[in-house]
């Protein structure tokens, strides 16, 4: 940009020669001062376009220099315990993750023994079920007393207790010694038998 400058600044200075010197006396006069004019504002041009960088010293005391550096100090100080401060606490936010993930980690570990404590409580709980029902079974199949009373219709009472049970009964089967048979539950109730409740 400088250099179109200073080349259009030099064709108007020589185009405002050549126009004095080739007239009469007041032009060469004229176009004289015209063209200095043109060169010195090329030359202002020049120097404007590329400024000196100009520095400013401030005289101050030795009081406000020592003023000035222990500032210096005291914020270099601050900014070193800031720092300090800022480490150690981006090490207790990774310790405390460290920490979280811990305890997440043994909550899962408890959580699946829990789970595995639970499955083994479940299948002997199913094989406690299946003992017991194949134990009903077996019970239900075979009486408790010596007494076969298998003969439809036969109702069974019991000579201690005067209460007498139906095939369809839970205390139908019993002891041989206390049974007493009859053909209908008429024949039970006249001989003194009171039906059972279950």
């Amino acid at each position: 940009m400088i250099v179109i400058f200073t080349v259009f600044w030099l064709l108007l200075w020589g185009a405002a020669t050549y126009w004095a010197f080739k007239g009469p006396r007041k032009r060469k006069i004229l176009g004289s001062i015209f063209a200095c004019l043109l060169v010195f504002g090329a030359l202002g041009s020049l120097a404007t376009a590329k400024p000196a960088p100009k520095t400013k010293t401030i005289a101050i005391g030795t009081h406000r220099l020592a003023k000035a550096k222990a500032e210096s100090r005291k914020l270099a100080a601050s900014s070193s315990k800031q720092a300090t401060a800022i480490l150690a606490l981006n090490e207790a936010d990774s310790s405390s993750k460290e920490a979280a993930s811990a305890a997440s980690t043994a909550k899962a570990d408890k959580a699946s023994s829990v789970a595995q404590a639970s499955r083994r409580a479940a299948s002997k709980a199913a094989a406690s079920n299946t003992a017991t029902s194949h134990a009903t079974q077996t019970s239900r199949s075979k009486p408790k007393g010596d007494l076969e009373t298998d003969k439809a219709g036969t109702i069974v009472g019991n000579k201690n207790s005067k209460i007498y049970h139906t095939p369809d009964q839970a205390g139908y089967h019993m002891n041989s010694a206390n049974a007493v048979y009859f053909k209908s539950e008429a024949a039970a109730q006249a001989g003194g038998y009171r039906k059972a409740l279950r």
